[in-house]
């Protein structure tokens, strides 16, 4: 990245620089948007001219509505700190958050996949100041909280299939991923298709090789499609790590190119939207792609996640309204979120995280029993006997 001056957001008066005068020219970019196409008091639609002193954020039409609105102050301390890590991001610093580490030095040493705090202090994963996970005094653990806020922005894709895989069995029995063999002893692949791919198809491949830190036992093949993946990477197939993970980019459809892939064990749709477009009556632009995922590809399930419990809602009643699957797990707060928070451009109060929200589904007959299948037991089961099952994994694939 391009180094720029250092940046002083605060003014000698305590109030912030406005987001519209911004030296950094894609925080002005993206500033001209908000004031372009946001609401913020909700009672008019002209441009935000008026930037909020406290945030940042161009805010309101008039000085007026600015200070008659003051349910503003509710949103600004997150108003704040997104204007504050978007200035970060571009300030120039050194990022010791960006020196990752390596694979565990033992097939043994996993990191607990309970939080983002523990997982990254157990991977010796660096914040600002020192590793993640050892702050003490306010300030450290105030730069730690931004520390994190940017590598879960990134980390959020692959640990939150991880967390589907090792808590919800997304590949069936966590602790046997490495079992698929084909007849002459060598492991097989557990495919995954990521739908409508978008970020995810461009990040760097040590984001995706943590999927191998997690499970070093186990062969991943990614497959990224999506009208949105670059179309340099269109038909492209690298082996990223040998025998760990392949990466595959397809750049169009799912609908079509799914005659002409193998079928994969896993769906994954991040951040889709794709209800908030649904209507009762009418087809959904993800209804042709659901099509072959519930009912050509031997109901094989499909993780997808939502910007925030709003759209998760949305999400939830569109996939609902098919009848023709079967929720594995009902929408939930996603432990792996991205802790980044955005706020949306058409209304600054909507504030959204990357996966904040993932449920697992797939597709099942009219008659929703399938044939010698396990896997919906697993679901189906007394959370007391989901905690037992869950402690026979742990003890099977994190022996200590």
């Amino acid at each position: 990245k391009k180094n720029v001056a250092k940046v002083n957001l605060v003014r000698e008066d305590g109030t912030l620089v406005p987001m519209l005068e911004s030296p950094i020219a894609p925080v002005r970019d993206l500033a001209q948007q908000y004031a372009k196409f946001g609401k913020g008091c909700n009672k008019c639609t002209a441009p935000k001219i008026i930037s909020c002193p406290k945030s940042g954020f161009p805010s309101h039409c008039t000085e007026e509505c600015y200070h008659e609105d003051t349910a503003h102050q509710d949103y600004v301390p997150k108003l704040r700190q997104v204007y504050e890590d978007m200035v970060d991001l571009r300030s120039g610093r050194a990022f010791p958050e960006f020196n990752f580490p390596g694979p565990p030095g033992h097939e043994f040493q996993r990191a607990e996949l309970f939080n983002w705090l523990t997982y990254l202090s157990d991977r010796r994963f660096n914040g600002r100041d020192a590793v993640i996970g050892s702050a003490r005094t306010p300030d450290e653990r105030e730069r730690e909280a931004q520390s994190l806020r940017h590598i879960s922005s990134i980390f959020t894709y692959p640990l939150t299939i991880a967390h589907s895989i090792y808590w919800n069995n997304t590949l069936g029995d966590p602790s046997k991923l490495d079992k698929r063999l084909d007849e002459d002893g060598n492991k097989l692949p557990w495919r995954i298709a990521v739908l409508g791919a978008r970020r995810e198809a461009t990040m760097p491949y040590r984001i995706w090789a943590e999927l191998c830190a997690i499970f070093p036992e186990a062969h991943f093949h990614l497959h990224l499609v999506g009208p949105e993946v670059p179309e340099k990477l269109h038909e492209e197939t690298k082996e990223i790590l040998p025998g760990q993970l392949t990466i595959s980019w397809t750049r169009g459809e799912y609908q079509d190119v799914h005659q002409f892939t193998d079928i994969p064990d896993l769906f994954v749709a991040f951040n889709s939207g794709m209800g908030f477009n649904s209507t009762v009556e009418g087809r959904n632009s993800w209804d042709d792609a659901l099509d072959l995922v519930f009912h050509d590809t031997g109901f094989k399930p499909l993780l997808f996640t939502s910007h925030s419990k709003e759209d998760s809602g949305r999400d939830y009643s569109y996939i609902a309204r098919r009848n023709d699957c079967r929720f594995l797990m009902h929408p939930a707060e996603n432990t792996f979120m991205s802790l980044n928070v955005d706020a949306a451009v058409n209304n600054i109060r909507h504030m959204i995280n990357t996966n904040h929200t993932y449920s697992v589904v797939r597709g099942a007959p009219p008659s929703g029993v399938i044939a010698g299948d396990t896997l919906m037991e697993d679901y189906t089961m007394q959370s007391s006997d989901v905690l037992i099952l869950r402690i026979h994994h742990a003890i099977k694939v994190y022996p200590r």
